[in-house]
């Protein structure tokens, strides 16, 4: 039902930017979503500190380091069988795959390397956010929050939020934030060694 929500919200900001309803707020539109990101930080932020006071956030940190070189291995075994189906060789594959959703840092990144790479980098981390915010909530009811946590890759940390909000559960934020900052790190280096390949 929070996912027909989110979508039907989606729609709606759309429509009205579309047929230009609203237009008054265009001036302050950045400064809106920049509070309100402000307020949504701050209520879930006082969660994070609860868990980190009961010591459940220092139990988190090693765990979070495993599950993060998980996902990284992960996305980039998987990113080879699809040069299989796609036009681009198995290891520009993994170059597109290694931007592991950050897509403003690493299409920058893959450019140097191939401005047409670059757009599918570009396409991949955008798709990997997009698909993030929508499973995330819904795959929350059937597994763990660290396996959860792994589908948005270094974009979990705002997919998180995403879906912390629509399910109620605050506790995959630490995860998404302990996970996704330790992959966002990864990913120039990740970028710069397979380019260099």
């Amino acid at each position: 039902m929070m996912i027909l929500i989110l979508v039907v919200v989606l729609a709606a900001g759309f429509a009205c930017g579309r047929l230009g309803a609203l237009s008054f707020l265009g001036p302050y539109e950045s400064d809106i979503i920049l509070y309100t990101l402000y307020v949504m930080c701050f209520a879930i932020s006082i969660s994070l500190g609860a868990q980190y006071r009961e010591g459940e956030g220092e139990k988190l940190s090693g765990k979070a380091l495993l599950y993060a070189f998980g996902t990284v291995a992960g996305t980039l075994l998987a990113a080879v069988p699809m040069s299989l189906f796609l036009p681009v060789s198995a290891k520009d594959a993994m170059i597109a795959a290694s931007g592991m959703g950050w897509y403003s840092l690493s299409t920058g990144l893959v450019y140097t390397y191939s401005p047409s790479l670059s757009v599918a980098t570009f396409v991949c981390c955008v798709s990997r956010e997009i698909l993030a915010i929508f499973l995330m909530p819904l795959l929350i009811k059937r597994f763990r929050r660290p396996e959860v946590v792994s589908v948005g890759g270094s974009a979990t940390i705002n997919s998180c939020v995403a879906a912390a909000t629509v399910s109620g559960d605050n506790s995959i934020v630490l995860y998404g934030i302990l996970v996704g900052t330790v992959i966002s790190l990864m990913v120039p280096f990740l970028i710069g060694f397979l380019t260099g390949l």
